[in-house]
């Protein structure tokens, strides 16, 4: 795996745990990281992470964004410590301060949440706003704090982000009326900008905008408790009273519509910064297209879903019965043409893929059964099953095709090898879904050693991780006993894969792992290192942090909203030299994941002397920066 360039950037209010010097940092990465990954065949090393996770700064409106100044410093951090890439959620615009899963967002509008206000203070934004005077009084200052996490307050970030992107607004609007373009260039090449992002987005922005004005109207964004018209303004059921109301709703909110415009203007330019600094890096980060839609993406789209349906699972619900995700699904007559070219829900489905690339370098794909096969139910409760088994509502097979003619070739218009996006397979898998998706396409899908052995997937093409962002961190795993005492965490196994040479070794080390979790954890990453060639770390597990990102199926207050204190690097480091460290010691796994591929490749009948020739001088260096990143400062 390329280790790509790392800048010096400023290392503040060092108290606790050893950080390298520049010198060592140099020779970390180039004779320890970089031939231990060589080695290992690792490729990919992606951290966790969704956007509102990233960390807090002095003072923010209430939630991380991944693509402020803060992003754009803890970046050099990861690729310090091996990562190349982050894995985010998907990044679309949260309906309300409610209701803020992820997984619920929209997908034709980014989130304005992410907006780093901070630069609406600098000249490339025409000096919108004032530190002092407007950005102060209105964000939240985050107190310094002995926990090695924080909790985002989404209550807050709702109201700071409103008040200020009002402001922005209008001190926008003020500026150009009294200044001359010689005065002010940046400002009019913002406003430039602006005007270009609206006439390419102009139908999805004007959808977006008058959604937000009709939830607030209505008192939900529930529109189907909506009155008719308003309903169904954007259907073929549209009534004579549509385009008055369509007037009235224009020019009455006017001001509203233009400032939620110019919101996602801003994130979106944003977004692009981001997007060019990563690629000085050689850093990625990879998008996520959710399965579901938000509902302002449905109520501008109802014509291309089909009626009476919703996805669901057809287990994890109450009594292991199905899940009712109240997912809307697209109709697999409109998939496709007559003539073979993309209908209406096809067109949907491609610009859905062409959102979740824009900015970003690869892809994480929730739930692949939806696209191939998707399990629905009709609202009345009278039908259930996988589309494949209901020949009325897919006659064509159109389902079948998607990948094909859709997903696969869109992934080479943007350069990306279908063996690469997270493909997220952990379904039920129907015969369609394996003819279509394994048999025919070899597509890869995820390992995940939580539940599973890696050495049930070698050779595999699959992305693995050890716990997800639905997972407890590897740490609190290892407490629950039907973990512990699992085929995948079975510490005779554990020690065989890393001990392959020495029964007596693999002996006293299965000894230890058995009667000490902290170490078995450890062996468990290792694991993962030494059989997959693709991994991800979830962030609560790097940095030590023993909270949960988001407890899957239960109503925890706590869900979605934990992220990095503004002392990350602080914690980490106070967390390594601790007396009970639970951070990851990237050295220190890489060191056992080395020796224990050199051993496994000797039992294999490699050379011993070459292969300790190759890998002692890696195998020294890693143990040095492991055992210095648990010195005390």
């Amino acid at each position: 795996m390329q280790i790509g360039k790392i800048t010096n950037y400023a290392i503040k209010n060092i108290n606790f745990g050893r950080r390298l010097t520049p010198e060592e940092e140099i020779d970390y990465k180039k004779n320890a990281l970089k031939p231990a990954f060589d080695y290992l065949g690792t490729k990919e090393v992606s951290m966790i992470m969704h956007g509102t996770c990233f960390p807090q700064e002095e003072r923010d409106i209430g939630v991380g964004t991944p693509y402020g100044k803060v992003a754009a410093q803890l970046i050099p951090f990861e690729m310090l410590h091996g990562f190349n890439s982050n894995q985010l959620g998907p990044v679309g615009e949260l309906s309300s301060n409610y209701e803020i899963s992820p997984y619920k967002s929209a997908i034709a509008t980014k989130n304005p949440l992410f907006i780093d206000f901070d630069k609406l203070t600098t000249s490339n934004y025409g000096y919108l706003l004032s530190k002092e005077n407007d950005i102060n009084p209105v964000m939240k200052k985050n107190q310094n704090s002995e926990k090695n996490y924080a909790y985002s307050d989404f209550d807050k970030a709702f109201e700071s982000s409103d008040k200020l992107l009002k402001k922005a607004y209008n001190n926008f609007i003020d500026k150009l009326s009294y200044n001359q373009e010689c005065e002010n260039p940046e400002l009019f090449k913002l406003k430039k900008e602006y005007d270009e992002f609206k006439k390419k987005n102009s139908e999805k922005l004007e959808n977006a905008a008058i959604f937000n004005v009709l939830k607030k109207l209505n008192g939900t964004d529930d529109f189907t408790q909506w009155n008719y018209t308003d309903k169904n303004l954007k259907t073929e059921k549209r009534d004579e009273h549509t385009e008055s109301r369509l007037e009235y709703l224009k020019n009455t909110f006017r001001k509203e519509m233009d400032i939620y415009k110019f919101g996602q203007f801003l994130v979106n330019k944003q977004m692009k910064e981001n997007a060019d600094l990563r690629k000085d890096y050689g850093f990625k980060y990879i998008s996520d297209m959710l399965v579901g839609v938000s509902k302002a993406d449905e109520w501008a789209n109802q014509d291309i879903f089909l009626k009476g349906y919703r996805m669901g699972c057809p287990y994890g619900g109450e009594n292991n019965g199905m899940q009712k995700w109240d997912i809307p699904v697209l109709d697999p007559k409109k998939l496709f043409n007559q003539d073979g070219s993309l209908g209406k829900s096809g067109q949907y489905l491609k610009e859905k893929l062409e959102d979740a690339l824009t900015n970003f370098d690869n892809l994480r794909i929730d739930h692949a059964l939806g696209l191939v096969d998707p399990y629905i139910y009709s609202k009345d409760g009278k039908r259930k099953g996988n589309v494949s088994t209901m020949p009325d509502i897919d006659p064509d097979k159109n389902f079948e095709k998607v990948l094909n003619r859709i997903v696969l070739p869109t992934l080479e218009e943007h350069g990306i090898d279908k063996n690469s996006p997270v493909w997220e397979d952990l379904v039920t898998v129907t015969p369609v879904f394996q003819k279509i998706y394994y048999d025919e396409n070899h597509l890869p899908g995820i390992t995940q050693l939580e539940y599973e052995r890696a050495e049930n997937h070698l050779g595999s093409k699959n992305w693995t991780l050890v716990g997800s962002h639905d997972s407890n961190p590897a740490h609190q795993m290892i407490k629950r006993d039907w973990t512990k005492n699992s085929e995948a965490w079975n510490p005779m196994y554990l020690a065989g894969v890393l001990n392959a040479i020495n029964p007596s070794n693999a002996s006293q080390y299965c000894n230890k792992i058995a009667n000490d979790d902290k170490e078995r954890v450890k062996a468990k990453f290792a694991e993962m290192f030494m059989m997959s060639d693709k991994v991800q770390i979830s962030f609560a597990d790097f940095f030590g942090i023993d909270k949960t990102y988001n407890q899957g199926g239960i109503a925890n207050p706590n869900n979605w909203k934990l992220r990095l204190n503004n002392k990350y690097e602080d914690s980490y480091y106070k967390n390594l030299s601790s007396d009970n460290p639970t951070a990851i010691n990237m050295p220190e796994v890489l060191k056992m994941a080395l020796q224990g591929k050199a051993e496994m490749d000797i039992a294999k009948g490699a050379p011993a002397d070459k292969v300790w020739l190759d890998t002692a001088k890696t195998l020294y260096t890693l143990n040095k920066y492991a055992e210095i990143l648990k010195e005390k400062e």
